[in-house]
């Protein structure tokens, strides 16, 4: 019976041919894929950390932030860290900067940083601000952690319209 078919050679080279082509190929897929997947991962990790550092000084500004737009300017003033509070002087003088034609009605974050230094957590947030005039402004504003009991605060250190 003469041969046409696959011979005990012939198929042992196509075994070891398709062993050296596609066990690598298959390999190279499985660590793309699988490092991609991990990459991700990490990324979504990464992103859930600073968004949970970033909510509570979020929140904290939209209080500051909702204050001066319902021109409770003491309580507004009572989010302020210290520093910030001596460069103002008073309720006032933040009802001045940011009463009137300058008041907010409305604003959005688009940007923020986290950071620490000297031992104190910062954030920095940045994005836009409209004010009852209508104008849209650059807003950037800085809030700090102050510890308070077994808790923490966090307070507007620097705000800023442009």
């Amino acid at each position: 019976m003469g041969g046409q078919g696959w011979t005990s050679g012939s198929w042992r080279r196509w075994a070891v041919i398709g062993a050296l082509v596609v066990l690598p190929a298959c390999l190279c897929t499985f660590c793309a894929v699988s490092g991609l997947g991990a990459t991700l991962l990490g990324a979504v990790g990464l992103a859930g950390l600073i968004a949970q550092e970033v909510q509570p000084a979020q929140e904290a500004a939209e209080q500051f932030l909702s204050a001066l737009q319902d021109e409770q300017w003491e309580a507004a003033y009572d989010r302020c860290a210290p520093s910030f509070r001596q460069q103002l002087g008073s309720p006032e003088e933040l009802a001045r900067r940011y009463g009137g034609d300058r008041r907010p009605v409305g604003w959005s974050f688009s940007r923020w940083n986290v950071e620490v230094q000297n031992g104190v957590r910062q954030v920095n947030l940045g994005g836009t601000l409209t004010t009852v005039s209508e104008e849209k402004f650059a807003l950037s504003m800085e809030l700090r952690a102050r510890a308070v009991g077994s808790g923490e605060i966090w307070e507007v250190s620097a705000f800023t319209i442009e």
